[in-house]
């Protein structure tokens, strides 16, 4: 993985980071009460930094990370202090559909990553395809 890359998969883990390690003093401080997603979010993002120092490739971590965030925005993981949903309708003549919950900060991280990261992503599935088909 070129340094180039290596640094478009920093910039959102450095936004997850940060947000973590703002939202554990807040809660640590007795400002916010933290919630079991909270605790998940923490939890969840230690494999992440483990990958991200043992894999020389990176690819685990950046696979990992979309994963992370794919958890956050249907809201079964958090690293914000502050849990916020939204939903969206659709009104096709008198039916309303709705989506599910989701989180649309998290939704649009997960945006930011897609797109710094897509030539990562598509080169790491077109190795693991590449070596499934040598075994």
């Amino acid at each position: 993985m070129t340094t180039r890359r290596k640094i478009l998969l920093f910039i959102p883990l450095g936004i997850i980071a940060v947000s973590l390690v703002y939202s554990w003093l807040l809660f640590l401080t007795g400002t916010r009460i933290p919630r079991i997603s909270s605790y998940i979010g923490l939890i969840l993002f230690l494999p992440i930094i483990f990958f991200l120092f043992r894999d020389q490739t990176f690819k685990t971590s950046l696979v990992l990370t979309g994963i992370y965030l794919i958890l956050g925005t249907i809201n079964l993981l958090s690293f914000f202090p502050f849990f916020v949903t939204s939903q969206i309708m659709v009104r096709l003549g008198e039916a309303e559909i709705w989506s599910p919950n989701f989180n649309a900060l998290i939704f649009v991280i997960l945006i930011l990553y897609s797109f710094l990261n897509f030539d990562s992503l598509v080169d790491a599935r077109l190795d693991y395809r590449e070596s499934k088909g040598r075994l």
